[in-house]
């Protein structure tokens, strides 16, 4: 079999909701508006490293605090607030029992993700996981996509499933691996110049699509979204 590497953020754990419990309670720690939090939770929802985003918002707030000390709390915190789905989690076993290797390629900081990881069960539930702190390179590099297949002892070959076109499929497809986009809105298609090999809305939905298909693209069909 192949393997099948998933995102981490907002594909395998709910980051958005995570990053607005926590932006919500520094907003009550330091004293915030409700403005001011909502502000915090969209900038961290950005892409961009986390590092760029503390350090912009700090400044904006003026607040007695650096913001290495913000961006240390946020990722000790972050593996608290985050969740993965009891259906998630269940086909990530069916994708296991049926053969296939299974790995986490996600940027971001070693203690931040592996948290997560491991305080979600999902270390019990894959194969491994390349980060991007570790690794040295950011999706899409192909970098941190073919360390992911070293580790795991694999070829190159198989899937990817994310949330993000430009990380997960451009990523993904610069490699030669089918891609599976998470999505509930297809209007950002039309600001890429790449194409998915499927569109599903959760992983789940995504892993049946996989047993269903099995390595070849021919019959392949999107779930519905």
């Amino acid at each position: 079999m192949a393997l099948i590497m998933f995102d981490l953020d907002d594909t395998l754990v709910d980051q958005k909701a995570a990053a607005q419990m926590w932006a919500t309670e520094f907003a009550d720690d330091w004293n915030l508006t409700a403005d001011q939090a909502m502000h915090l939770a969209d900038a961290l929802d950005d892409r961009r490293p986390k590092d760029e985003v503390f350090a912009r918002v700090i400044s904006e707030f003026s607040l007695a605090l650096t913001a290495d000390d913000a961006w240390r709390a946020y990722r000790n915190r972050m593996p608290e607030l985050v969740r993965c789905s009891d259906d998630d989690k269940a086909a990530l076993d069916v994708l296991r029992s049926e053969g296939w290797k299974l790995g986490i390629v996600t940027n971001g900081m070693r203690d931040n993700q592996e948290g997560k990881i491991r305080a979600t069960g999902l270390d019990r539930l894959v194969d491994g996981w390349a980060i991007s702190s570790v690794v040295g390179a950011r999706k899409p590099d192909p970098q941190i996509f073919e360390s992911m297949s070293r580790q795991l002892g694999e070829p190159l070959s198989g899937w990817v499933v994310g949330d993000s076109l430009e990380m997960d499929v451009i990523g993904g497809s610069r490699v030669g691996l089918n891609t599976i986009w998470l999505t509930t809105d297809v209007t950002e298609l039309a600001r890429h110049d790449v194409e998915p090999t499927l569109i599903a809305p959760t992983v789940a939905s995504a892993a049946r699509s996989i047993v269903s298909n099995g390595n070849g693209q021919s019959g392949l069909r999107n779930e519905p979204i």
